[in-house]
């Protein structure tokens, strides 16, 4: 695994660390703030690659109904604005770091692959091919 992958692995996981750790203190309403929107972008950014995933599954089979129903819940609650009691939105940055815990567990390797492929080289890095084998301009 390239640095960059283990850098983008890495921030998503400092995320969701930082979410746990701020369940067994009083966080204030900034740093929930912080963590939500972190947590949000992360969790926007992967959602399109597990949906691609469970896209490519038949449609019907428990699986899918599965993973997609858990996709749009997933979805649905990012949008959802930050709680204004103090126990709320513990919970909510809470819920939100285990749903982009399970998005990377579940795509984290495509997600990786496809912010290697997004992303333009650094100098004196070799460009990858894309997933169709034709070379990125």
């Amino acid at each position: 695994m390239g640095r960059r992958q283990t850098d983008a692995a890495s921030a998503v996981q400092a995320a969701i660390d930082r979410a746990r750790a701020v369940g067994y203190r009083a966080g204030t309403q900034e740093e929930l703030d912080r963590l939500t929107t972190d947590l949000r972008a992360y969790a926007t950014e992967m959602l399109p690659v597990a949906q691609a995933q469970v896209d490519q599954m038949w449609r019907g089979s428990r699986e899918w109904y599965v993973l997609s129903s858990r996709l749009h819940n997933i979805s649905t609650d990012a949008e959802q604005p930050l709680a204004g009691g103090t126990l709320a939105a513990h919970v909510q940055v809470r819920l939100l770091a285990l749903d982009c815990e399970w998005l990377l567990t579940r795509c984290g390797v495509d997600l990786l692959a496809k912010d290697r492929l997004d992303d333009p080289p650094r100098q004196g890095e070799p460009r990858l091919p894309s997933p169709q084998g034709s070379e990125r301009m």
